[in-house]
């Protein structure tokens, strides 16, 4: 009978961390995801929000959409670290691109050792409207 109670503990030292690593996995993989369409999202709302506008000049577009893309950011972002947004506007379009990283915490068992760190880059680009355009080709043509 002693044996038999042996064997269970030994099966449950060997199979409850396993258990929990493969749970812990499965969790932080949803976050990546979510964490993935999260910016993705915020991306395409900034860079579409930026697109339509034809009077402002580049840098107000930057500061508009850099400031769209890290409002929506950080309203639904999980557990992001060294994020960073850039936004690049041209004549016919407008990119942004995000930049970050997500990092499992250290399980205890292995001291400060980072098993898991995964990047998060997200880029969208979409072509300003034809008004703006033409506003911006005529504003380069007289030089205002």
């Amino acid at each position: 009978m002693k044996r038999i109670k042996a064997m269970m503990t030994i099966e449950a030292v060997v199979i409850l961390p396993v258990t929990l690593m493969i749970s812990m996995l499965i969790i932080w993989s949803g976050l990546l995801l979510y964490n993935r369409t999260a910016a993705d999202y915020a991306l395409s709302v900034a860079v579409i929000q930026a697109a339509r506008q034809a009077e402002a000049d580049n840098e107000e577009i930057v500061k508009l959409a850099k400031d769209k893309a890290v409002e929506l950011l950080n309203s639904r972002m999980v557990i992001m670290e060294d994020a960073a947004v850039d936004v690049k506007v041209d004549i016919d379009s407008v990119e942004a691109v995000y930049n970050g990283r997500m990092r499992a915490p250290a399980f205890p068992t292995f001291g400060d050792v980072k098993l898991f760190e995964w990047k998060i880059d997200v880029t969208r680009k979409t072509p300003r409207l034809k008004e703006a355009m033409t506003v911006r080709a005529m504003k380069k043509l007289t030089g205002g």
